[in-house]
């Protein structure tokens, strides 16, 4: 263990694999805030910024939605939470909003004190502990990039079957090659700079909610929007329900991805936490009013939601225009593409981050001269889905069968570091005095037994097929870095100390 500072004597430390030479500690009050200077060879302190472009709110408000992908919810996986919430599968997508909203309140806080692109890595390093921040910027990162290889393949898959309205396509071949075109196109926007990429990502994914909000429309002219059924709460039951709530959760993970924009955001302090609690606000209400319409046009169809793979394209059969069915697969096509765009930009800047905080190689911890993203980052990332789609055309694996394993890893992820936000928020608050401190407190008793519960039920009985080996490999991730974390508690403090340094942060 090195040795503490003690009055305002400065002590030279030993430098780590970095070229770091030293840390010079300034005095006790300064090593209790985590401060500290750091010197390198020559002289000076060169660990700067590269300004890149600075993204509007809307912008910024696009990002996040496109990392929550709500087209998903009314396309895809609302046909898992009707199974247990039947009429009132609405009002489980109603209470889980109110509870994430909160739960953005939270990470919202920690947003607003420790601005960053590492996003949670930081802000639980800072307000919880350096090992909470290296747990929580793996999963993070371990999770966005299962969603960001599911993207891409996902998009292909929903572009092949909105081509089958006008002439047969199929095969693997053709969602790998439209997930490889979707890749290289993301990626390059990307690279040219986060205010190109991420109006082109608000824009796609407008146009996606945009197809789903027709077919609602033409759902209401066909059977009216009146539904007694969904009122009745005498048939209420409080245990599907719960069932319900504990599904309909993941819908709304990703709004903490605002936080990876800090650094090119104007007024980071203020748009961020406030575009958090506005994203999953506006995502809930979109949510309530598609489970409401799909509930009610249902009761008109011989199949149940629960057991329907497509809803929205049995919606369009029933109302008597199937052709309606290509507005869903162009909204999850879309969609599939914003997301691949807004995962492309959170992974890449947490890589940037953790690198410049020194857990990870500095080889990441690297900025285009020309457009001021951090391009090694993206090419590396490029390169690693490009593989994964090579692997799953070859072997011909399942592409819902890939998607379904990787959510289960992103999903283990949102539940971990959402978690870890609800114990971190009113442990700094409280430590600060901070006037909100018993107020997250509440919010934190309200949440942390929810996301305990849902990561209980995700993860026992352990799920079979890939699911099950997705969350083993979770279980070991968070082991391995937990212990990582450890050891250099113990044997390289320095290191650790190094992850509380502003490096990036606005």
């Amino acid at each position: 263990m090195p040795p503490c500072a003690t009055g305002s004597k400065a002590i030279l430390r030993r430098g780590t694999p970095d070229h770091v030479i030293g840390w010079v500690w300034l005095d006790r009050a300064t090593l209790r805030r985590g401060l500290m200077t750091e010197v390198r060879k020559g002289g000076g302190v060169t660990l700067g910024r590269t300004s890149g472009d600075r993204i509007n709110v809307s912008e910024l408000w696009g990002h996040a939605v496109a990392n929550i992908t709500p087209s998903a919810m009314p396309a895809v996986t609302i046909s898992l939470v009707a199974i247990h919430g039947g009429s009132f599968t609405w009002l489980a997508y109603a209470l889980i909003g109110v509870l994430m909203t909160l739960v953005a309140l939270q990470v919202g806080i920690l947003a607003r004190h420790f601005p960053s692109p590492g996003s949670l890595f930081f802000y639980l390093s800072k307000a919880l502990h350096p090992i909470a921040g290296m747990v929580a910027g793996f999963t993070m990162m371990a999770g966005y990039l299962g969603a960001l290889a599911a993207a891409p393949l996902l998009g292909g898959l929903f572009v092949e079957q909105a081509l089958r309205f006008f002439w047969p396509v199929s095969g693997l071949g053709w969602i790998a090659g439209i997930g490889v075109l979707y890749l290289l196109v993301a990626w390059r926007l990307a690279l040219r700079g986060i205010e190109i990429s991420a109006r082109w990502g608000l824009w796609v994914e407008i146009f996606s909610i945009l197809c789903i909000v027709f077919i609602a429309a033409a759902t209401l002219w066909h059977f009216g929007w009146r539904d007694p059924a969904q009122w009745n709460f005498q048939r209420l039951h409080t245990a599907p329900l719960a069932q319900a709530l504990i599904l309909s959760l993941l819908a709304y993970g990703g709004f903490e991805t605002a936080g990876n924009l800090a650094g090119e955001t104007s007024a980071s302090r203020t748009a961020i936490p406030r575009v958090m609690v506005l994203s999953v606000l506006m995502v809930g209400g979109f949510f309530v009013a598609m489970a409401y319409i799909e509930v009610l046009a249902f009761a008109q169809i011989p199949t149940p939601l629960g057991d329907s793979a497509a809803p929205l394209n049995a919606i369009a059969k029933a109302i008597g225009h199937p052709w309606l069915g290509i507005f869903s697969d162009l909204a999850m096509a879309t969609a599939a593409f914003s997301a691949t765009i807004a995962t492309l930009n959170s992974i890449s800047r947490i890589l940037y981050s953790m690198a410049g905080h020194g857990v990870i190689p500095r080889f990441f911890h690297h900025r285009d001269v020309r457009h001021g993203t951090p391009a090694r980052a993206l090419r590396v990332l490029a390169a690693i889905v490009l593989i994964g789609m090579a692997v799953v055309t070859l072997w011909k694996i399942p592409i819902l069968s890939v998607v379904g394993t990787f959510g289960t890893f992103t999903g283990l992820a949102f539940l971990l570091i959402y978690g870890l936000a609800n114990v971190a928020t009113p442990w700094f608050l409280f430590r600060q005095r901070h006037a909100w401190r018993w107020i997250s407190l509440i919010i934190a008793c309200i949440s942390l037994p929810l996301l305990i519960k849902v990561t209980a039920v995700s993860l026992w009985p352990l799920p079979v097929g890939g699911e099950g080996a997705a969350s083993l490999l979770f279980i070991a991730l968070v082991m391995v870095i937990f212990f990582w974390g450890l050891y250099w508690a113990a044997f390289r403090p320095e290191r650790l100390r190094h992850i509380l340094v502003a490096v990036d942060e606005p």
